[in-house]
């Protein structure tokens, strides 16, 4: 049995519901207000104040501060720079990006806040990407991969837009374009081109990025669903693709990736460098030499990957911990580190896949890269022009300015092997450069 006082009942026994109050969810009126972003709130006047002032003053503490403490160890400061030429709209940006770097609030939070956030999160940042088991993944390799084709119009169109939002017009969007009139070039003196997209981490270590066991001994690589395109266009081109991806991936079978870097472990490099060597033999029919007398040394290296780099965790951090690898350093008969020779007919343009394991300053040792274990499987000298990053464009760009210059960098070649990160179809430039005609 149940029980309404007269105020819930209308005339007849029947139940009256209460009149709803104006603005209300059933207020006619209510929707109409939403949709023009008009939120009714109740904060008294003084309170608002107070929220205001503090957030200002929240604003400004940060860039007063920093310019206090460098004042007080006679760092210069970045104001200057922004009076003397006044606060327009790109004086601004660039005092926001100095502050930034300078910024010693920023150094001491974001290491520790990082730190937390990667140990009982696992959360990475715009660079990194924390899998499983203590492996790292490069962002924009994953989003490479598994991301769309990178041949489709709407993508390209996307990053050249993108681009000149960002003032940068000359953007290269279609790899097709630059890499064709580099073969071009290359075959009017009689070169032959090998393009090695080198597979990114998270194509051959999909695992230890999502965690999915392998169901059966055997599954198919992810790839970009522009791959097979790409490939067959460039290869109907006359271009030879040097691929060294497995078929497929086998439970159980060594990693091909270090756990913590962007870069290839130093065993899976020299079985690339031996596959690539007789790529190069082959397409460039090069005559016999008489070989260096060149062999290698075991070389223990330890150090945290690059990505852990990119994590800007504090220094003395241990949620990573080094890992330890064995190079294959190449060595001349007197012991002496391998050196590229600019004679050779061989020349290797590279990224940072070519330099790891010879760029000193990379942290995994020297004169154990790709470079010298290519030299070492065809048993002849090999040029080399790498730079870390931008593989798209860099090398092409610094081959190009040596050309024009002068310097005849490609005097006497049979084979220019273009080696670059397979993301870099995806999001590098490819613009254009000039090529002097022979």
């Amino acid at each position: 049995m149940s029980f309404e006082g007269p105020a819930g009942r209308a005339a007849g026994g029947v139940r009256r519901e209460p009149a709803s109050r104006r603005g209300g969810p059933t207020d006619p009126s209510h929707d109409d207000r939403l949709r023009r972003g008009i939120l009714d709130t109740d904060v008294s006047r003084g309170r608002a104040r107070w929220i205001a002032v503090t957030f200002v003053l929240g604003i400004f503490a940060v860039p007063v501060s920093q310019e206090a403490l460098q004042r007080a160890r006679g760092e210069d400061s970045v104001l200057p720079a922004l009076f003397h030429h006044g606060p327009t709209r790109e004086n601004l940006r660039q005092f926001e990006d100095d502050l930034e770097q300078a910024s010693y609030a920023k150094d001491y939070v974001q290491p520790r806040v990082q730190a937390l956030l990667t140990r009982f999160g696992r959360v990475g940042n715009k660079k990194a990407i924390v899998g499983r088991d203590g492996w790292l993944f490069y962002k924009p390799g994953i989003d490479y991969v598994g991301g769309p084709s990178f041949l489709a119009p709407d993508t390209l169109d996307g990053r050249v837009r993108a681009a000149r939002e960002a003032g940068a017009p000359e953007l290269g969007a279609d790899p097709r374009v630059a890499i064709l009139a580099f073969q071009r070039a290359l075959a009017s003196r009689g070169i032959a081109l090998v393009l090695f997209p080198v597979p990114d981490k998270a194509m051959l270590q999909p695992t230890q990025l999502h965690g999915r066991a392998i169901a059966g001994d055997v599954v198919s690589l992810p790839r970009n669903p522009g791959w097979a395109r790409f490939a067959a266009e460039m290869t109907a081109a006359g271009v030879t693709v040097f691929d060294p991806s497995p078929v497929a991936l086998k439970r159980g079978e060594p990693a091909r990736y270090l756990i913590q870097d962007t870069h290839w472990t130093p065993a899976w490099m020299g079985e690339v460098a031996r596959q690539l060597a007789a790529v190069v033999g082959r397409v460039g029919r090069l005559p016999p030499v008489s070989s260096p007398p060149w062999h290698e040394v075991d070389r223990p290296v330890t150090r945290v990957g690059d990505l852990v780099d990119m994590l800007k965790l504090p220094e003395g951090q241990t949620i990573f911990l080094p890992q330890t690898v064995t190079t294959r350093a190449i060595a001349t008969s007197a012991g002496e580190d391998w050196q590229p020779d600019e004679a050779a007919d061989v020349l290797l343009l590279g990224d940072s896949f070519t330099n790891v394991f010879s760029l000193e300053t990379m942290g995994w040792g020297t004169a154990a890269g790709l470079a010298p274990h290519l030299a070492l499987d065809l048993g002849r000298p090999v040029d080399v022009i790498a730079q870390n990053d931008a593989g798209a464009f860099a090398t092409r760009q610094t081959l190009s300015r040596e050309l024009e210059g002068g310097h005849d960098r490609l005097a006497g070649k049979r084979v220019v092997v273009w080696e670059l990160a397979s993301r870099e179809l995806g999001v590098g430039d490819w613009k254009a450069v000039a090529w002097k005609a022979p």
